[in-house]
């Protein structure tokens, strides 16, 4: 079974999505540490960022345990209308995508993106299931490996920013308990959130499922 492993984020890029596409199973890390100025709580949004407010400090806190500020689905809303209300597609998809945000009754981060992502999961017609783990206590390649194991994994895809950490020692650590390695071929069209491509795009799923093209042989 081949298992991807993501943080919940915001309304996340087409690579996240091609990595779902391309797994069996897709786990939610909802209990790794919150980063201030990462995409769990802020999105690009035609080249600028997005951010939700929080309540609660982000320093040294679990993305599960962050609260965002009340307000957030109108916060949201704004942003997106500003930004998308002379796409192509603004008048047949923004209620959809509107209707997803303001669905989501809550002020707990990991619940708001967690609720939104399996709605937009099933909006793009992605069939691949999505779990949390409980919560894992090792750290770096060792943590992957942990929730890998929790869920039967035969097989782990990653993203390529993941090469940093999974060198030749944490690859070793995967075959030694019967476990492949593979890294997202995904074809990068935009960083842009999801709701981008929706936007400007007749079919979405064709930018999420583009792989990368093969290199030239050696």
């Amino acid at each position: 079974m081949k298992v991807a492993i993501h943080q919940p984020d915001l309304l996340p890029w087409p690579g996240f999505w091609f990595k779902m596409v391309n797994c069996d199973l897709f786990v939610l890390a909802v209990h790794d540490q919150l980063q201030k100025h990462w995409v769990q709580r802020r999105v690009m949004m035609r080249e600028s960022w997005v951010t939700l407010p929080l309540e609660t400090k982000p320093h040294l806190i679990p993305i599960n345990e962050t609260l965002v500020k009340p307000g957030w689905q109108d916060h949201l809303e704004s942003s997106i209308t500003g930004r998308y209300r002379s796409a192509r597609h603004w008048k047949d998809r923004s209620a959809d995508v509107l209707g997803m945000i303001h669905a989501v009754d809550s002020h707990n981060l990991a619940e708001i993106n967690h609720r939104m992502i399996l709605s937009m999961r099933d909006y793009l017609g992605i069939t691949t299931e999505v779990v949390v783990t409980d919560p894992p206590h090792a750290k770096a390649a060792d943590r992957v490996l942990e929730q890998l194991q929790m869920v039967g994994a035969t097989s782990y895809l990653s993203g390529t920013g993941a090469k940093d950490y999974l060198g030749e020692e944490a690859q070793a650590k995967f075959r030694d308990v019967g476990i492949g390695l593979e890294f997202s071929d995904h074809h990068k069209t935009t960083g842009d959130s999801i709701v981008t491509v929706l936007m400007d795009h007749d079919d979405p799923m064709e930018i999420v499922s583009k792989a990368a093209k093969p290199g030239p042989a050696a």
